[in-house]
């Protein structure tokens, strides 16, 4: 409580200052001074560069792509409302979820001034290849879908987490397996990536809670076409329930190949890295009834006018409602033009910005980041999700769905 209160003075403090200086501007084009506002003259607004680090392209580009567009709207309409002391542009770098492609492109952001801030990297292992270097930069970096708790171990200062962890999803869906669909035996198989072992491992831990016995728990290779033999073990095992700890392409290849098997009567559950239209293309019909246990919240029933405004806007110039971890995306956009505002245009202090956040009202939580960079648990809400007719249907945040 103490330093909530010391972050709500200091941020104060800097609101009353920037107040200050608006209230002496007689509207000429003055430098800010910071690292990454390039000074301008006659009017003209230095230009701060936030970089989007994720899958735009490739097999796992649908878990990313709407928060890159949703970000993007807000910059622009932040930049066309005219209120903010810069000019925000947006550089997308496409990692294809990869650290070894991330690596590079991360060395074009910190050895250029006009980076201020990023928004990602979207994925735990490319997070872990490069947060060193974004961290020793003294970039700001936000992630809107990177849940491996390791994360949060390395000691960066400058890296913030916008939803919750593995240790948020794994546990609920071996609930939901064991209390909702009624399993005594579970097979568990990740596709061994820092995300797919670590969210495996910990609802293997809570399947042992329950009494839930494992009868199989497995690794396989990401980018396989042919997981037959993970289906026969499967088949073997006869388990009640199946998670998998892994990605849409993969997950939807083992949904059908487990339904080709005779397997259609076993449940897959899987975290919210299967939670795209890939896995429903991929798996076909065989979807169906498929469950994922996701921290992305659903704001598509939301009466805010704010959720509705964006939902509205976000349709209208893609031609199509923003998808998993949109509305993230939109929020922490919204995280960096407020620091703007108050004037903090430099990587230390939208740092400081963001650590000081106190319940700052996004259209997913409300934002509170402890001191590693992890949102406050009281915002890290889970949400089921299950194959309905062809698409993703919310069933509910996991307090509603899952017994207690």
């Amino acid at each position: 409580m103490r330093r909530r209160v010391i972050r709500t003075l200091a941020l104060a403090a800097v609101l009353a200052f920037v107040a200050a200086a608006c209230g002496n501007d007689e509207g000429g084009g003055a430098t800010t001074g910071a690292t990454g506002a390039t000074g301008a003259t006659g009017g003209e607004k230095p230009v701060v560069k936030i970089g989007f680090i994720g899958a735009l392209s490739g097999d796992y580009k649908l878990l990313v792509v709407s928060a890159f567009n949703a970000a993007q709207l807000a910059f622009d309409q932040a930049n066309a409302a005219g209120d903010l002391p810069v000019t925000v542009e947006l550089v997308p770098f496409d990692s294809q979820g990869s650290g070894d492609i991330a690596a590079p492109l991360v060395d074009q952001i910190v050895g250029d001034d006009a980076f201020v801030g990023v928004i990602g990297p979207a994925f735990s292992g490319e997070s872990a290849a490069v947060g060193d270097k974004l961290d020793q930069a003294g970039i700001p970096f936000i992630t809107d879908s990177a849940t491996d708790d390791a994360l949060s171990q390395n000691g960066w200062t400058h890296w913030f987490r916008a939803l919750g962890r593995n240790s948020d999803m794994g546990p609920p869906a071996s609930d939901y397996i064991a209390k909702v669909a009624g399993a005594t035996t579970a097979c568990a198989a990740s596709d061994g990536s820092p995300y797919g072992l670590g969210l495996k491992d910990e609802a293997v831990k809570e399947f042992d809670t329950l009494g839930v016995d494992v009868v199989l728990n497995e690794d396989v290779e990401a980018g396989a076409k042919d997981y037959s033999a993970l289906v026969q073990k499967i088949k073997d095992a006869g388990c009640d329930g199946f998670f998998y700890g892994g990605y849409s392409p993969e997950a939807g290849l083992i949904r059908a190949q487990m339904t080709d098997a005779g397997l259609d009567k076993v449940l897959l559950v899987g975290g919210d890295g299967i939670k795209d239209d890939t896995f429903i293309t991929t798996a076909g019909d065989a979807a169906e009834g498929t469950v994922s246990s996701c921290t992305c919240a659903d704001i598509s029933q939301s009466t805010d006018p704010a959720a509705q405004q964006f939902i509205g806007d976000y349709t209208a110039k893609f031609g199509e409602a923003p998808q998993i971890y949109g509305a993230e995306g939109w929020d922490i956009a919204q995280v960096y033009i407020a620091a703007f505002k108050s004037g903090a245009t430099e990587r230390q202090a939208i740092t400081d910005f963001v650590h000081n956040l106190n319940a700052f009202p996004g259209l997913t939580k409300n934002y509170t980041f402890e001191d590693n960079g992890e949102l406050a648990p009281e915002a890290r809400i889970l949400f089921f999700y299950e194959v309905a007719s062809g698409t993703w249907a919310v069933l509910g945040p996991s307090s509603d769905v899952v017994p207690a």
